[in-house]
C-alpha cells in the first residue's frame, strides 16, 4: 500500500491499479528557487540546511517538534464535491499544471493508512560517521569505553567546566498537562498566584479521610467494559461506489 501511494497509485477497491485523479491547469513553469541561505525550494517541497538547534535550546527543539507532528493533511484545502468525492488542492501549482487531487472516501483513507508505520519498524536510520558500527567512530566521537589508549593520540587533560545545575531527567507533571491540554493547574483559582507542592499524600487511608474532609467521593468510578465504535460506516458512504475488500498479500504481513 505504501508502494502504491508513493506512485500514485490505488492499491485497493474498484479502483485498482488506476492513478489518482488529478486536476490540472495551466502549465507553470517552476523552478528550484533559492529561498536563503542553505534554503531551496522546488515544486513544494524545500530544504532548510541552515535551520538547527542547539544541544541547550529546549524550545527550539520543542518548536520544530511542534512542526514536524502536523497533520498530513489540510482541513481547509479539502472540499467534498457534489459526486461524494474529495478535493485536496495543492498549495502551489505543480510544473505539469496540477492544481488539486480528487479521491473518493476510500482512496484518501487509504492514502491516510499508508502513512502509519509499520510495527517494529525503523523510521529514522543513521549513515557515515552517525552510524554505531563505523569503522572510525571511536577517532570522532569522545566515549568512556571502546578505545584503548593505544589506539590514539591522548588529549591534554581536560578542563574542568564550570557547574551548572543537573537538567531534570523528566518533565513535572505540571509542565506536561500544560503541555498536552493548555491548561495550568499551579494557577490558584482564587488569587490567580503561583501554588507550590508541599507534601504527597499516597496513604490509602489518608486519601480517603481527607476526600470525606472536603465532600468529594473517595471510591474511584467505575470502568466501564470497551466496546465497538458506534459509527462503523462513514456518513458519507452512500455516494461511494460499492466495493469488496481485497485479500491481502503476502507482502503486508512483512515487517
Amino acid at each position: 500500500m505504501a508502494d502504491a501511494a508513493a506512485r500514485g497509485l490505488v492499491a485497493t477497491g474498484p479502483r485498482r491499479g488506476y492513478r489518482i485523479v488529478r486536476v490540472r491547469g495551466p502549465t507553470g513553469h517552476v523552478d528550484a528557487v533559492v529561498m536563503g541561505r542553505l534554503c531551496a525550494q522546488v515544486e513544494g517541497f524545500n530544504l532548510q540546511a541552515a535551520t538547527r538547534i542547539g544541544a541547550t535550546d529546549r524550545q527550539g527543539l520543542e518548536r520544530m517538534a511542534r512542526y514536524l507532528a502536523r497533520p498530513p493533511i489540510a482541513n481547509e484545502r479539502l472540499t467534498r464535491l457534489d459526486d461524494g468525492r474529495l478535493e485536496l488542492r495543492l498549495k502551489r501549482p505543480w510544473r505539469d499544471g496540477t492544481t488539486a487531487f480528487r479521491f473518493t472516501p476510500h482512496e484518501i483513507i487509504e492514502r491516510l493508512v499508508a502513512q502509519v508505520p509499520r510495527p517494529r519498524a525503523h523510521l529514522a536510520r543513521y549513515h557515515g560517521v552517525l552510524a554505531p558500527a563505523f569503522a572510525a567512530r571511536s577517532l570522532i566521537v569522545a566515549a568512556s569505553g571502546g578505545a584503548t589508549p593505544g589506539d590514539r593520540p591522548q588529549p591534554p587533560p581536560p578542563v574542568a567546566p564550570p557547574k551548572r545545575q543537573p537538567r531534570p531527567t523528566r518533565f513535572p507533571w505540571a509542565s506536561m498537562i500544560w503541555r498536552v491540554f493548555l491548561k495550568d493547574v499551579l494557577e490558584c483559582t482564587r488569587c490567580a498566584g503561583r501554588m507550590e507542592m508541599v507534601a504527597a499524600v499516597t496513604a490509602p487511608a489518608s486519601i480517603e479521610r481527607i476526600l470525606d474532609h472536603m465532600g468529594l467521593p473517595a471510591m474511584a468510578p467505575t470502568v466501564h467494559p470497551p466496546r465497538p465504535p458506534p459509527q462503523t460506516e462513514l456518513p458519507f458512504e452512500e455516494h461511494a461506489p460499492a466495493f469488496e475488500p481485497d485479500l491481502p498479500f503476502r507482502d503486508d504481513f512483512e515487517s
